[in-house]
């Protein structure tokens, strides 16, 4: 049956990868569309949405300034989509969100609407594509080890660039890789198969000023939302080792994860992922200051760990140099009680890693620190 509800991309992506460059390509190339555009930005000024309203004679601009539609202004952001397509004729959404938005929540505001919010948004909007524009060179000197972004410029925000650039990776259904004429070749196909372990269902395209064909960002059917929660790297690679073994032969800490996706290139560049699980419950500490101690191979790290001397569990997040762990719950009755890590990262060292993680094991009867004192989140 025909869909007559408005489409709608989601444009993510951090400070300066060119997403406003990217709005402005696509206004100016719309082909037979009539494109209206939300911009959100974290300042009280939006110069974004002054820079489009000045390029593009057009109307049908709105600014959504001073605060982020993926958290506080999810309700100004349907607010301002129903009311736009109220005053203006136009037959697709393009959606800037701002440089330190997680795609998740707005994402879910259009599939499921908000709870404080009137405005029911699959009435009218239907949304089409996620898209992530990524900083080729910034992923390249936030990944390396001893590297440091150029600029030093850096949002008020507790948002680690590390974990906007990974989380923007897994959660997208196209990712346009850009300013790629900033970064040697041998790099980019790096920064490519690394993407693909984060993020392994997106299509990968490489740009400049993101000069890209706008019928691969707009009108592309690619988005499902249970299909993309599903789809982040870290997640497959549990799946995969679970239906591969049934996680019944497993000897605790010797999981390994037999990829079957990305191995081409992926491999052919050291990059790999496995998944490592143990029921040995972990001291906390120096859980802690194992985490605290970076292996700048590691890009991502994600699972849940038991610790000892509590029944919390602790969850880790690592993205590059950014790492957060902290309880996120209690252990049920029939839950599996075992840590599980999943790494990716290039040229990982797998058995020097378990090797590390079997050797915080806490020895029995010795006293553990208060997980909740020594991960403060």
């Amino acid at each position: 049956m025909a869909d007559d509800r408005i489409p709608v991309t989601v444009l993510s992506g951090y400070l300066g990868a060119g997403k406003t460059t990217l709005v402005n390509h696509l206004l100016s190339n719309p082909g037979d569309r009539r494109i209206a555009v939300i911009l959100n930005d974290m300042g009280e000024v939006n110069v974004d949405a002054d820079l489009i309203a000045r390029e593009n004679d057009e109307e049908g601009v709105v600014d959504l300034s001073n605060g982020c539609i993926c958290c506080r202004l999810q309700d100004d952001l349907l607010t301002e989509a129903a009311a736009l397509a109220d005053s203006r004729e136009f037959d697709y959404l393009l959606v800037e969100s701002s440089g330190i938005s997680e795609p998740v929540p707005i994402a879910r505001a259009f599939t499921e609407g908000t709870e404080d919010s009137d405005v029911d948004p699959r009435e009218r909007f239907r949304l089409d594509t996620m898209v992530t524009v990524l900083d080729a060179y910034g992923f390249w000197k936030e990944f390396d080890a001893g590297e440091t972004l150029p600029g030093g410029a850096q949002p008020e925000t507790d948002r680690p660039l590390a974990d906007v650039l990974v989380e923007g990776i897994e959660f997208c259904d196209v990712l346009l890789v850009n300013k790629t004429d900033m970064v040697p070749d041998d790099v980019l196909d790096r920064i490519e198969s690394v993407a693909e372990r984060l993020g392994p269902r997106a299509k990968q395209i490489r740009t400049t000023y993101a000069a890209v064909d706008p019928d691969e960002v707009l009108d592309t059917g690619r988005f499902d939302f249970e299909t993309a929660k599903r789809s982040a790297g870290w997640k497959r690679a549990i799946a995969e080792e679970e239906s591969a073994d049934g996680h019944a032969h497993h000897e605790d800490g010797h999981a390994h994860h037999e990829d079957g996706h990305a191995e081409g290139a992926a491999a052919a560049h050291g990059v790999g992922s496995f998944v490592y699980r143990s029921s040995d419950p972990l001291d906390p500490e120096a859980l802690a200051a194992w985490l605290d101690d970076w292996d700048g191979s590691i890009v991502r790290a994600k699972g849940v760990v038991r610790v000892a001397g509590t029944e919390e569990v602790v969850g880790v997040s690592q993205a590059g140099p950014s790492v957060q762990a902290g309880p996120i719950g209690e252990w049920g009755p029939d839950d599996d009680r075992r840590t599980r890590l999943v790494f990716i990262g290039e040229d990982l060292d797998e058995a020097g890693i378990r090797d590390e993680l079997n050797g915080l094991v806490a020895e029995e009867g010795e006293p553990t620190a208060d997980p909740d004192a020594v991960f403060p989140i």
